[in-house]
């Protein structure tokens, strides 16, 4: 689903996408697409941050809020960091500042489907890792803790899952981006920032003090083997 209220721009974008064998339905407003959502389901959605009624952000807030992980990318003419953490925190998976090049959205909207596909990282034989209460499904794509499943998007999966690949590990941020983020990133290494903030309001009983994904300062995060 393409999400934007400049008719050209959508237009555009559409037909791209069209001509590559997608599926694409185009909305000029957050709450046409919400309507249209709550009917059919979609694999990604490309979201314009800036328009009337109802922002990119917005209309990304409410399908988190209702539970819709599907991989999200905002286009935007905003490439400051705040703007950026901003549609992060929001619950987007990807960020593109304008004017860019189709193809490299194309890229990049192939690394989101591919990262909301189940499957196991190259060289592992595991299909559950469980460290605690908490089990990481990779086969199923599925986390639950104490029994209970979570909802995480796409993205959080990966990071929850590499962290709990290798338990006790500290990861540096860095190092987080360069293996979750399927295209080279372009930005700043503390925008995995918002996604662990975001990962540790579903998995801690208190988000402020984890027992799960841990800081560790100077460093990045790692998940404690004995939560």
């Amino acid at each position: 689903m393409i999400v934007d209220d400049n008719v050209e721009m959508r237009t555009l974008l559409a037909e791209y996408f069209r001509r590559l064998g997608f599926e694409v339905a185009e909305k000029e407003s957050g709450a046409a697409a919400l309507q249209t959502v709550t009917t059919d389901s979609f694999d990604c959605f490309i979201l314009d941050v800036s328009m009337p009624e109802m922002s990119g952000l917005e209309l990304l807030r409410k399908l988190r809020e209702r539970g819709i992980d599907t991989p999200a990318l905002f286009l935007t003419a905003h490439d400051m960091l705040d703007d950026k953490v901003a549609g992060f925190e929001a619950g987007a998976d990807d960020y593109l500042a304008k004017p860019f090049s189709p193809r490299e959205l194309e890229y990049r909207i192939e690394a989101l489907l591919r990262r909301g596909q189940t499957g196991k990282p190259e060289g592992s034989d595991e299909d559950r890792l469980e460290i605690g209460d908490l089990v990481v499904d990779r086969r199923r794509h599925e986390v639950t803790r104490g029994g209970a499943s979570i909802d995480l998007t796409p993205l959080e999966f990966q990071i929850l899952e590499l962290l709990a690949s290798e338990p006790g590990r500290a990861w540096s941020r860095n190092d987080l981006l360069d293996r979750v983020w399927s295209t080279e990133y372009e930005g700043y290494q503390r925008n995995i920032d918002p996604h662990i903030n975001r990962l540790r309001k579903k998995l801690e009983a208190d988000p402020r003090k984890p027992h799960y994904v841990l800081t560790v300062r100077g460093v990045g995060y790692k998940l404690n083997e004995n939560p």
